[in-house]
């Protein structure tokens, strides 16, 4: 047989997907391709092709895998939605008879960011009074490596510190940067804030956190409190109605059962 030629995703980021295609020029013997994931201490099928039975996905990745060519002598898979469990090594195999198989394989390594927080702190009590307020935003992500952190601002919002991230490593090899910027901006502002993250390289994020402080908070509140009142109203007009509507029911019928007496009275 002859030897085989690989291609595929060395790297990819978090939550794309991830191509890798085989091909062998020489078809003797061969009966069947295997796609394996290769782990720490053992090698796991991820799907067949055959004449006989086609195409076959194994029961825990048929929504993972996809197989985008199937022949005895070209195979390509997708691995769709790739995750930090995704990392390691994939293996083409060619299983020839009376020859055995010849395999090749290709490692992933999967980078970029799973999850981003974001919060704002708004200003204090203290400040209510005062012209210009101070903001506290803050944001983290989780990713590999690292995700840097960098913040973009409007020009009328003033940056008040030297803006720091902070670096942790998690159990599952992840990394988690967490960064705060304080803002000073006039009482009634109201605009948004980028964290922009991993800034020049793939899978680059930009997360916008709106702002609304001071006279925007104010106007929410009353419209909040205006809405409860319109349909606390509501409920007492329509009560209202109802008992009002119920006693002149309740007086009618005794009118009308007081004629029938009264009529019967006469006879």
């Amino acid at each position: 047989m002859s030897q085989i030629t690989k291609h595929g995703n060395r790297t990819a980021v978090y939550g794309k997907d991830a191509y890798y295609s085989c091909a062998v020029d020489n078809l003797t013997g061969v009966l069947q391709v295997t796609w394996q994931r290769l782990f720490k201490d053992s090698i796991e099928n991820l799907a067949t092709y055959s004449n006989r039975f086609g195409q076959l996905v194994n029961t825990p990745y048929l929504e993972k895998v996809v197989f985008t060519e199937a022949s005895l002598n070209s195979t390509s898979i997708t691995v769709k939605n790739v995750t930090w469990d995704d990392d390691g090594c994939y293996i083409c195999s060619f299983n020839a008879y009376p020859d055995g198989s010849q395999r090749k394989q290709i490692c992933l390594t999967v980078q970029g960011i799973s999850e981003v927080k974001t919060a704002v702190h708004p200003p204090s009590s203290a400040q209510e009074e005062q012209e210009e307020v101070e903001v506290v935003i803050s944001c983290s992500a989780t990713g590999k490596p690292a995700p840097t952190i960098q913040w973009a601002s409007p020009p009328d919002a003033t940056r008040l510190d030297q803006v720091k991230t902070a670096t942790v490593e998690n159990s599952d090899r992840t990394f988690t940067s967490s960064s705060n910027v304080t803002l000073q901006v006039p009482s009634d502002w109201s605009g948004y804030v980028d964290c922009v993250l991993n800034e020049g390289v793939r899978g680059q994020r930009h997360e916008r956190i709106p702002l609304i402080v001071g006279d925007g908070d104010v106007k929410k509140k009353e419209n909040e409190v205006n809405g409860r009142s319109k349909v606390v109203v509501a409920i007492v007009v329509f009560t209202t109605v109802v008992f009002v509507l119920a006693i002149v029911a309740v007086a009618l019928r005794h009118q009308r059962l007081k004629n029938i007496r009264r009529n019967h009275s006469v006879v």
